[in-house]
């Protein structure tokens, strides 16, 4: 199944977005709320599909302070060391990132997708995903206020 949103890759989870629930890949669904996984009929799974199947209670999410703690286990190994620092180059090297994406994460302005943050705390021996539950019933509607995409296509051709 391909994404609602990009239509380039393969739908993992289910995200409420503006009111409406949609398929959406690991990069789309960070523009809603997760609500599950997409979960598909058994006849018409093919292989790789198979893996991405999960129960909808079973959601695993990137920790809130992921930037703190990759900073903080950066500085931590950089005490350890002889001359009591390492560069933010050698850390990127280290967990696989670039010096500018690994800047990112620390402050915070990029979040790393689930399967990156898994490789990322593996490498540096640290947890930065949780199991996070999803829920069904929690779908933001749009106030009656305010305007959508829709309203505004209806109220042009008018």
């Amino acid at each position: 199944m391909d994404c609602d949103m990009c239509g380039r890759e393969q739908a993992t989870l289910k995200a409420a977005v503006e009111g409406s629930v949609l398929s959406l890949c690991e990069g789309c669904s960070k523009y809603g709320k997760v609500v599950g996984k997409v979960s598909v009929a058994g006849a018409a799974m093919k292989k790789e599909e198979k893996s991405i199947v999960a129960a909808e209670d079973e959601t695993e999410a990137v920790v809130a302070d992921f930037g703190t703690l990759i900073k903080q286990k950066r500085e931590e190994i950089g005490r350890k060391r002889e001359d009591g620092f390492m560069r933010t180059e050698d850390f990127a090297k280290v967990i696989g990132v670039k010096e500018s994406v690994l800047h990112k994460m620390e402050t915070g302005t990029l979040k790393p997708s689930v399967e990156e943050a898994k490789r990322i705390g593996r490498a540096i021996g640290i947890k930065l995903v949780e199991k996070a539950e999803a829920v069904e019933d929690i779908v933001p509607q749009p106030k009656k206020d305010q305007l959508t995409l829709g309203d505004m296509i209806k109220v042009k051709k008018k």
